[in-house]
């Protein structure tokens, strides 16, 4: 006897081939959105930490501009100081200056063979007048006086013959170029 079978097997077995597709599809779904959720757990995590940190980095910060605008405060201070420094400094100088000439010129004359008669001190220029008792004596006056630090050069202005008493002497008179004050230094930039 033939049996016949009546049944869709291969129709069966496809559905039982799709269910179990589908099932294993939907698994994967389930454990790639699972893995997702998990990154997407970590990532707000670590998101939080680096908030955590920059809040915590801004306090520093915030601590650290106190401390910065000390020190720019000091350092305009200090530029402020070492300016009037260097103007105490040029006025000391400045005000040295004339008696060290006076000082360098009483050194340099002979005092048994000149005499100085008049003296003029406006700012570099020194102009002198006096007598001596030769023309030799009048210019190695002005040889000393032209190898003096403080004293960049001299022009004779005027020699002439004078008497005093019985005596014959020479009238002078010179201006003497003075060594001026350096100029003060520039104040530091409180940019630095």
């Amino acid at each position: 006897m033939i049996r016949i079978n009546l049944l869709p097997v291969r129709q069966i077995k496809q559905r039982i081939r799709a269910q179990q597709e589908i099932v294993a599809l939907l698994a994967v779904f389930f454990a790639l959105l699972a893995v997702m959720a998990f990154a997407g757990y970590r990532q707000s995590v670590h998101v939080a930490e680096l908030q955590a940190e920059t809040a915590r980095l801004a306090q520093e910060k915030e601590k650290f501009n106190a401390v910065i605008a000390k020190i720019a405060k000091i350092k305009k201070d200090q530029a402020v100081i070492e300016s009037k420094l260097t103007v105490i400094k040029g006025l000391k100088f400045t005000s040295q200056l004339p008696a060290r000439v006076l000082d360098e010129l009483a050194r340099l004359t002979p005092p048994d063979r000149m005499w100085l008669t008049s003296l003029d001190y406006a700012g570099p220029t020194l102009t002198i007048a006096g007598t001596a008792l030769d023309n030799a004596t009048i210019a190695e006056y002005m040889n000393r006086i032209g190898q003096s630090s403080l004293f960049l050069g001299t022009e004779l202005k005027n020699s002439s013959l004078s008497l005093l008493g019985n005596q014959k002497l020479k009238a002078f008179s010179m201006t003497i170029a003075c060594l001026a004050p350096p100029p003060p230094p520039p104040p530091p930039d409180a940019k630095k």
